[in-house]
């Protein structure tokens, strides 16, 4: 099965955060795929949901609102083409999974 996305790591700050899940919060009825900036330069579509980027927002500080931290981001196959697991390494070490069925989203 082909991955959804290859793992990479991208360095966000509170503000973009907060920017992409006012996107997603949008958008709520019709999941996106949001352009996650890699430390590589290009950006990567990943599927991401409101809860997965609370958690990520929640590890970051909104009165150093532009300082950048590292979040790795990897996607596991499950049984079945298009699903799977989208996992996310937050910055002190925890670990955001979330269940995903591609088919439920669209490019932005």
């Amino acid at each position: 099965m082909a991955q959804a996305f290859e793992p990479f790591v991208s360095q966000l700050s509170w503000q973009q955060v907060s920017l992409l899940l006012d996107t997603v919060q949008y958008f709520e009825e019709a999941p996106k795929w949001l352009s996650i900036p890699s430390e590589q330069g290009a950006s990567v579509p990943v599927p991401l949901t409101a809860d997965t980027l609370r958690a990520m927002l929640s590890r970051l500080q909104e009165d150093d609102a532009h300082a950048r931290v590292p979040f790795s981001l990897m996607w596991e196959d499950g049984a079945e083409e298009g699903i799977g697991v989208l996992v996310v390494h937050l910055p002190d070490g925890d670990t955001v999974r979330q269940e995903t069925i591609l088919s439920q989203f669209s490019p932005v």
